[in-house]
């Protein structure tokens, strides 16, 4: 063969030849003495596609670093144990891996870590139904919505081709989820540890090589915080009143037609005490919202003079006892029950009535737990104290929020000494 192409390595020929059928094509001939092994035949329709070969796609026929001169000089004599059709990917591939500031050993250790999890591939949708029953044993079931919610959320916004493989989610997808999601940095710090359970329970059980929630932050919120939301001593006199005494809501003109489809009624009526056993244990006895919408009347311990919230219902899992000061010990035991929830029927309906009736746009997050510990911080004077009863691992939260919300000596007394009975001023009940 006739070398047709300027400059080739030593051991490299190109010639013309013909197929049995009279057909003419390019023949790239590698010999032992570039190979450093087996002699390796390539055949080209066009002169041109052996030099690229060759070669690379420099735009003449001087030798530059290319596909065959660039693996050898890449990959050494081993190489070219490779088949034809292997050294062309092999050659691609090095290319891009030069892009990517990669080498070939890196990219498919890389490869074989996170494309082929030991024990397999699964969906997003497989590994949050694995994922929250394995926590189902030992989470409670308030906790495991709200983690569902929020994985089933990304899951909806991931790209179709995305959902298919837990192990092929990376920190960039994660990231941009955040940023769409448009979230206060505490919202978005809540989202990413959440997220983070679940990659963490697919990386211990083997089905991703890494978190890619790990190293990830956010960013903090320049806005300094403001003093929490709490009750005045007239707000809490109207809402204990209102409480007590029960209420109807009428609607307006105007939303009688989305009252209707939202309540199937044009007025809501809140029975007298319906709603007093949930606004006192929140206003007199810190409970959260989530804890107190689970509580029973067993939990409350009137001959002790304290509430006893058992670990399963409480945020942080451990056991709490809350004492009663007298106020709500006398607020209890005017709507006393034997047994059963706390919770009315109809809460968040009657939550709603009873915003309205207030005057407030919407109901103000934590206002009931919010008063109790800034009034019962200004009683008490004891930090520690407060925290405990709050169910605090320590007193960082009250001085970051509660300290010296309630100055008025005279609304401490008053708020303690809210009374179902004459002498409070609120309503005369029998107990």
């Amino acid at each position: 063969m006739k070398a047709k192409i300027k400059d080739l390595p030593p051991g490299v020929g190109v010639g013309k030849a013909t197929s049995g059928r009279g057909k003419e094509y390019w023949r790239v001939r590698l010999g032992k003495r570039f190979t450093g092994g087996p002699v390796i035949l390539k055949d080209f329709s066009k002169l041109e596609e052996a030099r690229k070969w060759i070669f690379g796609d420099a735009q003449n026929e001087k030798a530059t670093p290319g596909a065959i001169i660039d693996l050898k000089e890449k990959a050494g004599m081993v190489a070219f144990e490779l088949s034809a059709s292997q050294l062309h990917e092999s050659a691609g591939a090095l290319k891009e891996l030069e892009k990517a500031g990669m080498t070939l050993t890196e990219a498919i250790r890389f490869a074989i870590r996170h494309a082929k999890p030991p024990a397999g591939i699964l969906t997003v949708a497989q590994a949050i139904e694995e994922a929250l029953a394995e926590k189902s044993r030992s989470k409670r079931p308030a906790y495991l919505a709200d983690l569902g919610k929020r994985w089933r959320r990304f899951e909806r916004w991931l790209p179709p081709e995305k959902r298919k493989a837990i192990n092929g989610i990376t920190g960039v997808d994660v990231r941009k989820f955040l940023n769409e999601c448009k979230l206060k940095p505490v919202g978005e710090r809540n989202m990413l540890r959440n997220l983070s359970v679940l990659f963490t329970w697919a990386v211990n059980q083997h089905h991703m090589a890494e978190n890619p929630c790990l190293g990830m932050t956010v960013e903090e919120s320049t806005v300094k915080k403001s003093a929490v939301r709490i009750l005045s001593i007239e707000e809490a006199r109207k809402l204990l009143h209102l409480a007590a005494t029960g209420f109807k809501v009428e609607a307006e003109e105007q939303e009688k037609k989305s009252w209707r489809e939202k309540f199937g009624a044009v007025s809501l009526t809140v029975p007298p005490m319906d709603m007093i056993p949930i606004v006192t244990v929140g206003c007199f006895g810190g409970v959260r919202p989530e804890e107190s919408a689970r509580m029973t009347w067993d939990m409350v311990d009137f001959k002790r003079k304290h509430i006893d919230l058992p670990a399963e219902i409480t945020k942080d899992g451990d056991r709490r006892i809350v004492d009663m000061p007298d106020n709500l010990i006398e607020w209890l035991l005017a709507c006393r029950k034997e047994s059963g929830p706390l919770l009315p029927v109809n809460f968040r309906r009657k939550r709603w009535a009873l915003c309205r009736t207030m005057g407030w746009q919407e109901w103000p997050d934590d206002i009931l737990r919010h008063s109790y510990g800034s009034y019962h911080l200004a009683k008490h004077r004891n930090a520690a104290l407060t925290a405990e009863q709050m169910g605090h691992k320590n007193a960082r939260m009250l001085y970051a929020h509660y300290r010296e919300v309630v100055k008025d000596a005279d609304d401490i007394t008053a708020y303690w000494n809210l009374l179902p009975s004459s002498t409070g001023e609120i309503v005369k009940f029998a107990a």
